[in-house]
């Protein structure tokens, strides 16, 4: 897969700059954000069990207060969870990643990827949790 692809590319460029022979643990430490997330496209866990994680967050932090005793959630949580659920399931058919060019690094070449999904429709949906049902 991706990850692969840019370790061996890393690997190549370690040795390429006078390491000779990386170990697997080096190569893995010098590989940077900055770099994974150009040429490594992310998964998820997965509908069933991110649905599966939030469920069982929000029925540990039903009974949560802070230290003055005001619960972190208010009583319009479930009805919100239930309505917004149903945007956990990725649609099918549609690309999330897009090839916005290529660079070489270690003789290899690598596809830079740019993710279609913005930061801004989380955000704004964390924005309608804290409005709705999160007291702060």
């Amino acid at each position: 897969g991706d990850l692969n692809l840019l370790k061996s590319a890393k690997r190549a460029a370690m040795m390429q700059g006078g390491i000779p022979n990386p170990s697997p643990d080096a190569v893995i430490k010098d590989l940077s954000k900055e770099e994974l997330a150009a040429h490594c496209r992310r998964r998820t866990r997965g509908e069933e069990e991110t649905v599966d994680l939030i469920e069982d967050l929000l029925l540990g932090l039903q009974s949560a207060t802070d230290s003055l005793g005001v619960p972190l959630l208010g009583v319009g949580i479930n009805q919100i969870w239930e309505e917004q659920k149903q945007h956990v399931k990725c649609p099918s058919g549609i690309h999330l990643y897009t090839v916005t060019g290529h660079l070489k690094k270690g003789g290899m070449t690598l596809p830079v990827f740019q993710c279609a999904r913005g930061s801004t429709s989380l955000e704004s949906f964390h924005l309608h949790l804290t409005r709705s049902c999160i007291i702060l």
